[in-house]
């Protein structure tokens, strides 16, 4: 009789994520009503509810689920291999337990992998002739990074935070964002010092809705990493998307230090695609010294911080996780931020602004 029960809730189980891969599949398909139903229907309430409950626990409840779900795993080895546990009911309940995960992960925000794209959000239009745009929006994100710069000892965490949100909330129209929670209340990641040496700044937990960043953060980093994953929080699942909106948020904030973290998070990127330019040297020499400097600092603490081996892994890992939902590029999906900072600056007459800073 119990074994039978245990059969009817694994056939169920099983029943529920086959559905769900219908589901995805059905998304991926029809992206335009996956952004109505999904992302712009049912996902805002599923935000909200999570939310309301995450915000209330100081630390990560997403990480405590994953460590949990791992020490179930190894107590449930060692039951079999002390006859405390038939093998046969070991494989239901592992069989059991990703099936509910590959649920509950694509129902509380993994169907956004399949809404429409920034282009179609934003009604922007791609440039084709991005090679000749390319050394303009360099120069003018150079000019942004010098008028922006200020010293690493204004920043303020708590009024950085404060200014992202109020730039989420004015922008929330334009970005199609109005709709979702927008209370950030960044956690740390509990295993800072392992994720640091892979070189992962932050990330986006699923389960609980909640925003995980690096303790081990520079203060050049902290804003646009919150801005980064608060985007993940608000349905961005795309990298890029998710650093574009991030450096949107920022680039429009009433907190000097928030805007020149994201001029100089996209001024890595853009010195990076212009190394094959002849004049490569010379933009180096429009740059502030003192944002030279930052930029040497900031990349040194993340050298010293990684791990070769484990952030290939890592990588390896994230890659084959991107591809498999939807983002064909896989990693090298961040790089795209420099082609929408473009394409978004000609789509609205190279200004990067949406509304005016009092």
């Amino acid at each position: 009789m119990k074994l039978t029960f245990y059969k009817n809730k694994l056939l169920v189980t099983l029943l529920a994520a086959i559905a769900t891969a219908i589901l995805v599949k059905l998304a991926a398909s029809f992206p335009i009503y996956t952004e109505i139903l999904y992302a712009q229907g049912i996902y805002p309430y599923i935000s909200k509810v999570l939310t309301s409950l995450s915000k209330i626990v100081p630390f990560s409840i997403d990480d405590v689920f994953y460590i949990t779900l791992i020490l179930l795993f190894f107590i449930c080895i060692l039951l079999v291999v002390f006859k405390k546990m038939t093998l046969k009911f070991f494989f239901v309940r592992v069989i059991q337990t990703i099936s509910i995960c590959y649920i509950l992960f694509y129902w509380l925000w993994g169907f956004n992998y399949y809404r429409q794209d920034a282009y179609s959000r934003l009604n922007m239009e791609r440039t084709n002739n991005k090679d000749e745009l390319f050394e303009s929006i360099l120069q003018a994100v150079i000019d942004n990074a010098n008028s922006n710069y200020c010293s690493i000892e204004d920043y303020d965490k708590e009024k950085s935070i404060s200014a992202i949100e109020t730039s989420y909330q004015s922008l929330a129209s334009q970005l199609e964002i109005d709709n979702l929670p927008l209370s950030i209340k960044p956690k740390h990641i509990t295993f800072s010092s392992f994720f640091a040496k892979a070189t992962i700044l932050g990330y986006y937990g699923p389960f609980f809705n909640e925003i995980q960043i690096n303790k081990y953060l520079t203060p050049w980093d902290e804003p646009s990493v919150i801005g980064h994953e608060k985007a993940h929080q608000l349905g961005i699942t795309s990298e890029a998307e998710a650093s574009f909106y991030g450096w949107m948020a920022c680039i429009n904030s009433k907190d000097q230090f928030t805007r020149y973290s994201a001029w100089l998070f996209v001024l890595n990127y853009f010195l990076r695609e212009a190394k094959h330019l002849e004049n490569y040297p010379d933009y180096l020499k429009a740059i502030k010294p003192e944002i030279v400097n930052d930029l040497v600092s900031k990349n040194k603490h993340w050298r010293q911080w990684q791990n070769k081996n484990i952030d290939r892994v890592a990588s390896k890992v994230n890659d084959t996780y991107l591809k498999s939902n939807n983002v064909n590029k896989g990693i090298k999906d961040y790089n795209e931020i420099v082609a929408l900072i473009i394409d978004y600056s000609q789509n609205n007459h190279g200004n990067f602004l949406i509304f005016k800073r009092k």
